[in-house]
């Protein structure tokens, strides 16, 4: 009878939604990943720990990431396992995949509800078959909304998992610090909920654990990262920080080019009319939230807060912008252990209408981002997201790995990770991997003459050819013209690729 138990038990685990629907997206993610390519941010994350010796010498050279550590830590131990990338992309959808577990499992959300949102852009394609560190945070930010409904005999547990989602991304700590002040201020107007022993230790966890990721987040004093906001105007950088709710909820990409990654539709067809939707959209919260004034708080104050991020960094990427579509869904889960409370919005408008509304307003959002979803994944499948895996396996059928090869700075880091080595970079003259963002790096000359005789030194120094790859084609007339004590030859190029930047031209140089 024991035995028969267990069957049943094992029968009526597998035959959950949580656990098809969780073995269908890995399914699909692992068939994702094997057609998906690293490009130079992935490949960046990877090499920082293939190629440091130590935690501290880690540490070391990711001081001007401005990310916290902990996914670098987690790809140091993995890179002493293997030096395949391949083992960082299987480790990302076990971490996705589990988020699917968690959210089919524990959101308290319809099967359609959630078949449309593990399926949609960010959590089918751009937290998924883009290994980097977002799914971790998503996957602790759904863990701590699963303890939400006991959040105030729980909060020690609510406050650690948001602690630890702080110490994955830097973003993270806009939406936790929003959604911790808001818990403090529903807990304060319960008389002595403020000055429970709970809420002390929690309060103290979360802000340690933020402090601790707000310390490896600060870079030197040298660092490029606030360069590219010198550029925009004040106007210009309000202006692209508030669109950026309408780009994270509107995931609308412009599909009519292979080099839809990072573009909007609507953007790229009238900017003008695109800001107006961007204006309009902030109003959708009050119409999905009207039931409670807690969470209507905590999701403009997210807004906020994501706005002020995007101003200060001018970061600018769906990825990014998705966060602002995490701080709708674990709105709508917390809202769900809220009872409904009389406001001016819910007094003016009846709660059928409202509801009608928000159904209306909800799918629609969800159907958008399931369709970009579902289409980015093909595009994917079907096109090389970057050439960069391309062009080894070229060098590799062509016997030409074994030659030493010769980029332009970040250009060889996708390279590098399937190379399992360094390249020679010409700005650093000599061999490196990873990417390091300080202001020496930044202002590299795209002098040609600069680029042909630092390449011509290394030529000179090797007794066979080189390789050359270059994200841009070579005007070999002009390179002649430099230099003409080498022979270029052009050998291949891989420019049909997701990301416009990853096109590589490879050329063997020789002495004369």
């Amino acid at each position: 009878m024991s035995k028969i138990k267990l069957l049943r038990n094992i029968l009526s685990l597998i035959s959950n939604d949580y656990v098809i629907f969780t073995g269908i997206f890995f399914a699909a993610s692992f068939i994702g990943i094997l057609n998906h390519e690293l490009w130079l941010d992935e490949a960046h994350h990877w090499l920082l720990a293939r190629d440091s010796i130590s935690i501290s010498n880690l540490i070391t050279n990711t001081r001007y990431e401005g990310h916290p550590i902990l996914w670098n830590i987690i790809l140091f131990y993995i890179s002493r396992i293997s030096l395949d990338p391949f083992w960082m992309q299987f480790l990302h959808i076990i971490i996705s995949s589990t988020v699917v577990f968690i959210f089919f499992k524990n959101a308290p959300f319809s099967r359609l509800f959630k078949i449309m949102f593990i399926f949609g852009y960010f959590m089918f394609f751009e937290y998924n078959l883009v290994s980097r560190n977002y799914a971790i945070g998503v996957l602790f930010l759904f863990l701590a909304c699963s303890v939400y409904k006991s959040r105030k005999e729980r909060f020690v547990l609510f406050a650690i998992l948001l602690a630890i989602a702080n110490n994955t991304h830097a973003i993270f700590i806009v939406i936790t610090s929003c959604l911790i002040f808001v818990t403090l201020i529903e807990c304060i107007q319960e008389k002595g909920r403020f000055l429970n022993s709970k809420i002390s230790i929690g309060i103290t966890i979360f802000v340690i654990g933020t402090l601790l990721s707000v310390l490896q987040i600060i870079p030197p004093s040298d660092t490029s990262f606030f360069e590219r906001a010198e550029n925009f105007s004040l106007l210009q950088r309000i202006s692209k920080s508030f669109i950026t709710f309408f780009k994270g909820v509107f995931v609308i990409s412009d599909f009519r080019t292979i080099h839809f990654w990072n573009s909007h539709l609507i953007v790229n067809l009238n900017k003008s009319f695109a800001a107006v939707l961007g204006i309009l959209s902030l109003s959708i919260p009050c119409f999905l939230f009207f039931k409670n004034k807690f969470i209507l708080l905590y999701v403009y104050l997210g807004i906020l807060g994501t706005g002020g991020f995007f101003f200060v960094t001018q970061l600018s990427a769906p990825r990014y912008f998705g966060m602002n579509f995490l701080i709708i869904i674990t709105a709508l889960w917390m809202e769900h252990y809220h009872s409904f409370k009389k406001n001016l919005l819910n007094s003016s408008f009846s709660r059928p209408t409202l509801q009608r509304i928000k159904k209306g307003l909800l799918y629609s959002i969800l159907g958008i981002q399931m369709i970009s979803g579902v289409t980015a994944y093909s595009f994917d499948f079907f096109l090389p997201f970057s050439g960069s895996k391309q062009t080894i396996t070229y060098l590799k059928k062509s016997n030409l790995i074994g030659k030493v090869i010769i980029t332009k700075w970040c250009g060889g880091t996708p390279l590098s990770s399937y190379l399992e080595k360094p390249v020679f970079f010409t700005n650093a003259n000599n061999f490196q991997s990873y990417c390091i963002w300080n202001r020496q790096n930044s202002l590299i000359s795209n002098s040609e003459i600069k680029l042909i005789n630092t390449i011509e030194n290394t030529v000179k120094n090797e007794e066979q050819s080189v390789i050359f790859i270059s994200l841009e084609p070579l005007n070999l007339e002009n390179v002649k013209n430099i230099n003409d004590s080498m022979e270029y030859q052009f050998l291949k190029s891989f420019n049909k690729n997701i990301v416009s930047k990853e096109s590589y031209y490879i050329y063997e140089i020789s002495k004369k």
